[in-house]
C-alpha cells in the first residue's frame, strides 16, 4: 500500500513537473556596473513574453537617482523552455537612457541638464524556473554600446526574479 501511494505521489510530481509552460512573466530587474568604483546599480521592473519554445521578448524600465532607462530585448533560449527548468540564453536589444544632473563649476552652478542616449545591449546568462512557486531567477553578463559616443560599456552584471502568470 505504501509503495502504491509513493508511486502515485511520484507520478503526480512528474506530471506537474512541466518546465516553463507560462508565456507571460513579470518581475524585478537590476544591473550593476562592475568596473565602477561605487558599483553603481540600477533597479526596476521587467515583463517577458515567450512566443516560442526558444524565443521571447522582454521590456524593462529601471533606474536610480538621476538616471532612467527604458528598453526592450529579444531573448534566444538555447534550451527548450518547456522541457527544462534550467536555461541558458543570449539576447540583444535597444534602450533609451535618460540622465539628469547639475554641472558644478568652482564659481557657479549651472541649471539642471538633461541628456538621453540610445544604447544597444547584448547579454548572455542563465536562469532557473521553480515550478512549485512559478518563479524564475536569472543572472547574466550585459554589454552596452552607446551609438552617439561610439563607445562600449562592458562588465554589467544583471540579475532578477520573475513571476510567471499565464
Amino acid at each position: 500500500m505504501k509503495s502504491i501511494i509513493l508511486l502515485l505521489f511520484l507520478a503526480i510530481i512528474i506530471s506537474q513537473g512541466k518546465a516553463q509552460d507560462h508565456t507571460w512573466a513579470f518581475g524585478f530587474y537590476g544591473d550593476v556596473q562592475l568596473e565602477s568604483p561605487s558599483y553603481q546599480g540600477a533597479f526596476g521592473i521587467q515583463a517577458k513574453y515567450d512566443f516560442a519554445k526558444h524565443s521571447g521578448i522582454q521590456a524593462q524600465v529601471y533606474g536610480r537617482n538621476g538616471y532612467v532607462a527604458v528598453g526592450g530585448d529579444y531573448i534566444l533560449s538555447l534550451l527548450d523552455r518547456t522541457k527544462s527548468n534550467f536555461n541558458v540564453f543570449l539576447g540583444g536589444g535597444i534602450s533609451q537612457d535618460f540622465y539628469r544632473y547639475h554641472e558644478v563649476h568652482e564659481d557657479q552652478a549651472w541649471p539642471e541638464r538633461r541628456e538621453s542616449f540610445t544604447m544597444f545591449n547584448g547579454q548572455a546568462g542563465m536562469s532557473y524556473y521553480f515550478p512549485a512557486v512559478n518563479l524564475s531567477l536569472y543572472t547574466g553578463y550585459k554589454l552596452k554600446y552607446n551609438f552617439e559616443w561610439e563607445e562600449t560599456e562592458p562588465n554589467y552584471l544583471m540579475f532578477g526574479i520573475r513571476y510567471h502568470l499565464w
